[in-house]
């Protein structure tokens, strides 16, 4: 389900010779530089951080805008046409800036299915030379946000509602559900939000509706939202072994995820014979297939002594997501996860970054582990890596069912 975008780089390759002017635009007397194309290529790509693909050529109706230095427009042409004819551009010398986008129009506040890929760069005219302009690969300019609801919150739902989206203040992005005569259906496509506020931009999701009978509203907030991001947020009944339940709305984020436990307002009592209700925690539990007890620290022995350190994670209702937190009491190790991925792993879909983490500590992780009911661990090729650390290693790890239900699990390793 998940249509991943990624992190797009903007390459602008500027370099000098002298030529003569083809077109000129508020030209001064020896005062104009000239701007090539001759080199010029316009890609895209639409990946989003995790997962590389390769660039394609743009569309030709790309459009390509030149400001100069006060923010006026100077030149503009679709990209299909610059190719037809890539005349040299003759330019008053100073600075300017070049903007690419798919779309002649602005970025949109919020709208559905509608990304915008764009890229933009500075450079610079000098009098009676040329600046040659290279490739140009345009990225994602806003983030992508899709709703959901898990079975068991649906099968709450008693009446029409809807979930709103808002990244830029004034313009919500509203995502409709509907009763249906007992069969709810919502919004499935993916709405796209300009970030208006650059770093500073945040998202607020708040959902209204009739759930069991009752007018219910949920809400929920993110900060540091940025372009290229694709948030999935759900929407879940979660059911305790007391079989009482209680809503949740968790924020799936391709490069971070956010848990909002504590932003959610609204609990249903239940009467602890709920039929769907999982055992407490959905029954995960992490178990040891070797001699160690995985339960308490374990001491990693010396190199050359052996280390057999083997254990299975069963998550009854399917694992949908299974992320660890690393902690340590030596700074060293801790800088070392750092600079090959981070101190959190998610091991359903790991980043291109953090996959340096896995030479150290050898978890399981690809997309194979979504879904299973056990997943086996072999973490016995930590131990030469980890011997160049002393202290004590923490490995905690999150899983969430398919259901909603979490267990965090420690796994503690000690090198003396």
């Amino acid at each position: 389900m998940k249509k991943i975008l990624t992190y797009i780089s903007c390459a602008i390759l500027l370099a000098s010779a002298c030529t003569d002017d083809n077109f000129g635009y508020g030209s001064r007397e020896n005062g104009n530089g000239t701007l090539s194309f001759d080199s010029f290529a316009l890609l895209w790509t639409e990946d989003v951080n995790v997962v590389t693909k390769a660039t394609e050529t743009a569309d030709d109706t790309y459009m390509l805008f030149i400001y100069d230095k006060d923010g006026s427009k100077v030149w503009e042409k679709s990209y299909g046409a610059l190719k037809a004819d890539p005349s040299s551009l003759s330019l008053l010398a100073g600075d300017y800036s070049l903007v690419v986008r798919s779309t002649a129009s602005e970025v949109p506040n919020a709208k559905f299915d509608s990304p915008v890929y764009g890229a933009g760069t500075d450079f610079s005219i000098v009098a009676g030379q040329t600046t040659q302009l290279g490739s140009v690969t345009c990225s994602l300019l806003q983030c992508a946000v899709s709703v959901r609801y898990n079975d068991g919150f649906l099968s709450m739902v008693t009446g029409d509602g809807s979930t709103s989206v808002e990244v830029s203040s004034g313009y919500p992005l509203d995502y409709a559900l509907s009763y249906n005569s007992g069969s709810p259906t919502y919004e499935m496509r993916t709405g796209y939000f300009a970030l208006n506020n650059g770093e500073n931009t945040s998202m607020t999701v708040t959902f209204k509706g009739l759930v069991e009978g009752k007018n219910q509203k949920m809400t929920a907030a993110v900060s540091g939202v940025k372009a290229k991001d694709w948030h999935i947020i759900t929407f879940l009944k979660k059911v305790d072994a007391s079989g009482n339940a209680s809503f949740a709305i968790e924020i799936d984020g391709l490069v971070a995820d956010a848990e909002l436990d504590n932003d959610v307002s609204g609990v249903e009592e239940g009467d602890g014979n709920d039929p769907q209700a999982p055992a407490g925690d959905g029954g995960i539990e992490l178990v040891s297939t070797c001699d160690y007890d995985i339960t308490q620290p374990i001491t990693v022995p010396a190199e050359g002594t052996a280390f057999n350190l083997t254990m299975q994670a069963i998550i009854p209702d399917g694992a949908r997501k299974f992320t660890v937190d690393i902690a340590s009491t030596n700074e060293d190790f801790i800088g070392s996860v750092n600079t090959v991925g981070g101190t959190t792993l998610d091991l359903i879909n790991p980043s291109e970054a953090s996959l340096g983490v896995f030479d150290i500590v050898p978890f399981p992780h690809g997309s194979e582990l979504s879904g299973a009911t056990s997943i086996d661990f072999d973490l016995s090729a930590a131990q030469v890596p980890l011997l160049a650390f002393k202290g004590t290693h923490t490995f905690t790890m999150n899983v969430t069912d398919n259901n909603g239900c979490r267990k965090s699990i420690d796994i503690v390793l000690v090198v003396e």
